[in-house]
């Protein structure tokens, strides 16, 4: 199975690819995870991704990989992703994701720029973030305060890709194997799993 993927690397980031074309949404969530591709201890002597994994730093601490960076819909369906190394920032991600899409993007405040704000106004893109405690309050309508709690989806998504589609692993040999397993994983939950992590917007809301 492991050969048979790794072969497959193209087909499966096609249908990959394909499986998110026409996901469009009025509302859509952006958030990243992070990959560690070995155990911290092991960072001297990995080689095998040195040319994409990096040091990085997220909530749990410091890890060495990659970065998934992902964008997801109402359905709960996988809208758009992109790979970066591990100490990428995520505001770096988004403009390349939300490329052709016009929405309101709602997202953590590891997302707060107003340069990028008034980028992505001017592509159609409404990006809604809370704000930090040093700044002056946003006023957000009682919908972007609704939406903005229903971030913790996306989080329920990317549990899933690592739980239940295997998406972290440090036993990867070659670059191009690491690649097609990621794929793999995307295109599995996007084929098979049944119950995604919907998300309903009130109307009244809305």
């Amino acid at each position: 199975m492991i050969h048979l993927i790794q072969s497959h690397q193209l087909a499966l980031h096609a249908l990959h690819f394909a499986l998110m074309k026409d996901q469009q949404n009025a509302y859509l969530w952006v958030d990243s995870t992070t990959l560690p591709v070995c155990k911290n201890q092991r960072i001297q002597r990995h080689k095998s991704l040195a040319k994409i994994a990096s040091r990085g730093k997220s909530s749990m601490g410091w890890f060495y990989g990659c970065k998934l960076h992902l964008i997801m819909n109402q359905p709960g369906e996988i809208v758009r992703t992109a790979l970066s190394n591990g100490h990428t920032a995520d505001i770096k991600m988004v403009e390349q994701l939300v490329d052709g899409l016009k929405a309101k993007l709602y997202a953590d405040r590891g997302y707060i720029s107003h340069e990028l704000k008034s980028k992505l106004k001017n592509k159609g893109i409404d990006l809604i973030t809370y704000h930090r405690k040093n700044m002056q309050a946003v006023g957000l309508s009682k919908a972007d305060e609704y939406n903005l709690k229903q971030r913790n989806k996306i989080e329920t998504l990317f549990s899933l890709l690592k739980g239940q589609y295997h998406l972290v692993t440090t036993k990867a040999r070659s670059l191009e194997g690491y690649l097609a397993g990621i794929y793999a994983t995307l295109c599995a939950y996007q084929l098979c799993h049944k119950n995604k992590p919907m998300i309903k917007v009130s109307e009244a809301l809305a």
